[in-house]
Order: structure tokens, then C-alpha cells, then sequence
């Protein structure tokens, strides 16, 4: 079963934002190897600077309002052994006629936002580059859509997940980008 779409905005709670700020008040680090450098993970000073700035410096209410300008959506698609998935999105429909459905999969690590950049692009077309009406999922377990309850949750049912979600939105035939999750299918 497929439910229709309802429009979606992002709104963290308060105490979820307060907590993150706490713990991040609270960290404490190791001391830095000598000649540290990337081949080990960050180095200790990136990830101290990265911690600082996510605690003083980081407006999490800005990014926020950024992103729910996007049209975001979440709808229940139904999958072969694992029930119904709440299963997040923005669709970007393009103002051309005859546009292209196009499905956009964000690689992991990432997320839909890999596509925001891209979409007033990809939508306008011109006249030497065809529109399209652009759906970029967050993959179960991914951002706002929820995860899978059970094992076993792989390649196959993310395809079929956001093929799904591709025909509740009435296109049975369009392109697909992928950046590496779904780039076997």
C-alpha cells in the first residue's frame, strides 16, 4: 500500500539541539599523536576545531529554514518482507513540458542534500538540456525516512523502495542518478 504524499518540514526539537550543545560542552579529547595526520583519521585538531564550531558557531535554526524552503514530502511505501516505510523526499517538479521524471539517490555517506545545489539547474532545461521533474529520496534508514526494523534490509529493497516510491508519484518510466548505494541496480 501507498499512501498519497504529505508535505514535510524539518523541525529538530529545542531539547534535541540543547542536548547536542551539552554533551558537546562536556567533551573531552586524547592527546594528539605526534605527526598525525589524515592516514589515522582526523587529526585531533580538525575534530577539536569541527567540535568548537558546532557548539558556538553552528546555527542549526538557519540550516533548518534553508532546507524546508525545498518541497519535502514523506510518504508510506510498502515493501516485499518489511512492511510499510514513512519514507522522506523532496520532489522538485519542473515548470517544462515534457520533462523527465529523474530519481536522484544520494551515495553514504550523504543525503538528500547532495541535490539541492542541482536542482534549479536540473529543473530549468534549456535548450540544448532536457528538464526534469527531479525526486530525491532519503533511503531507508536515511535522514527522515524510517529504517528498516528487521535484518536483511539491502540493495534490493532500497530499489524496490524507491521504485515504489517513483510509481505512487505516477512515473512508471524515468532516469536514475546514483552516487553509490544503488549503482549496482
Amino acid at each position: 500500500m501507498m499512501t498519497t504524499p504529505t508535505s514535510f518540514q524539518i523541525n529538530i526539537p529545542e531539547s534535541s539541539i540543547k542536548s547536542l550543545h551539552d554533551k558537546l560542552s562536556l567533551a573531552t579529547f586524547p592527546d594528539e599523536l605526534t605527526d598525525a595526520n589524515w592516514e589515522l583519521g582526523a587529526p585531533l585538531s580538525h575534530v577539536k576545531r569541527l567540535s568548537e564550531y558546532w557548539h558556538n558557531g553552528f546555527d542549526w535554526r538557519a540550516q533548518e529554514a534553508k532546507l524546508n524552503k525545498l518541497p519535502q514530502f514523506k510518504s508510506k511505501i510498502a515493501t516485499e518482507k518489511f512492511g510499510e516505510l514513512d519514507v522522506h523526499f523532496v520532489h522538485e517538479k519542473s515548470k517544462v513540458d515534457g520533462a523527465i521524471p529523474l530519481l536522484f539517490v544520494h551515495g553514504w555517506p550523504g543525503s538528500f542534500i547532495e541535490v539541492t545545489k542541482l536542482l534549479p539547474i536540473l529543473t530549468a532545461g534549456s535548450e540544448t538540456q532536457p528538464a526534469f521533474h527531479v525526486v530525491a529520496p532519503s533511503l531507508p534508514g536515511f535522514g527522515f525516512s524510517d529504517g528498516p526494523k528487521e535484518r536483511g534490509f539491502g540493495l534490493k529493497q532500497h530499489a524496490e523502495t524507491v521504485h515504489n516510491l517513483m510509481l505512487s508519484l505516477g512515473y512508471d518510466e524515468y532516469g536514475m542518478s546514483n552516487s553509490s548505494i544503488l549503482s549496482p541496480c
